[in-house]
């Protein structure tokens, strides 16, 4: 098990906490060397299931999993100080629920074993994260992945998306008028519980290739790429996400298409809804 290096530990970690709020990574200070980045991350196991958990590693309402971290580092004209890493909650604006300092297993190549004890009861994946400082204590690269937890070997059923309570036309705002919104909202349930959706996405079925994510929070997270998701009440199975139109979007017909996806990757069936843009 890693034990926990002191020196920079709080100040990485409320880095950490700060970057998994707002999803971006805080660059470097302009000198004339470039500190150490992360070339390779790799995280085993990516899924923990319950029901193959040894008895040893439940303990009431918690289990205790281990957890194997390996870095490889490109090589650097600045030595590297320490590769840090944090399991992060669920909620990444919380702090960290385990972190630390990983040792130099080999040239460029930092490892280790970690056990980090987990909630029994929730379906949840836990995003990780890693960083490499160098020693003149500047922040280079990062690197994540994430650990899922699962009850069951195998949920029984896929989600399933019940509704799609959309309007079928919106009105173009004219010239100069500002923007109006239209909530994308997908009624979505699963026989594992809504704990183990994964996400609700839906995309154009022209663009295919770029697709959107509903979120279930209550309007209080990021959603995507979206501030906030104009969802009203979190966990209630009423995936949304605000959209808006403008005065120069094309007037016609779009079809868009919906899709939820569990933590066990069993996806839903894809339903179609059309929304037409009037003047």
């Amino acid at each position: 098990m890693i034990t926990l290096k002191h020196t920079n530990h709080l100040i990485l970690l409320s880095l950490i906490v700060a970057i998994g709020a707002c999803d971006s990574v805080p660059g470097p200070s302009s000198v004339d060397q470039r500190p150490p980045q992360i070339e390779a991350f790799s995280l085993a196991p990516q899924r923990i299931v319950y029901a193959l958990l040894d008895e040893e590693a439940i303990d009431g309402d918690s289990v205790t999993v281990e957890l194997n971290l390996t870095v490889t580092v490109q090589a650097s004209d600045i030595p590297v100080e320490e590769v840090t890493y944090a399991i992060l909650s669920p909620d990444t604006t919380a702090a960290p629920i385990h972190g630390g300092v990983l040792p130099r297993s080999a040239t460029n190549t930092y490892s280790g074993t970690v056990d980090v004890t987990l909630s029994a009861l929730e379906v949840q994946t836990y995003p990780v994260v890693v960083y490499v400082t160098d020693t003149n204590n500047r922040l280079g690269g990062e690197a994540r992945s994430s650990v899922a937890y699962v009850r069951s070997f195998e949920p029984g059923s896929p989600p399933v998306i019940e509704n799609l309570p959309i309007p079928a036309t919106i009105q173009r705002p004219a010239a100069g008028e500002p923007a109006r919104s239209l909530s994308f909202v997908a009624e979505v349930s699963d026989p594992d519980g809504l704990s183990d959706i994964e996400q609700v996405e839906f995309w154009n079925e022209t663009s295919p290739g770029s697709r959107f994510l509903l979120c279930d929070d209550g309007g209080r997270r990021t959603c995507g790429s979206s501030a906030e998701s104009g969802d009203v009440t979190a966990g209630d199975g009423l995936f949304t996400r605000r959209v808006f139109i403008a005065s120069d979007n094309a007037l016609g017909t779009n079809t868009f298409v919906f899709e939820a996806i569990d933590r066990a990757g069993l996806r839903s069936q894809q339903v179609r809804h059309t929304v037409e843009i009037i003047e």
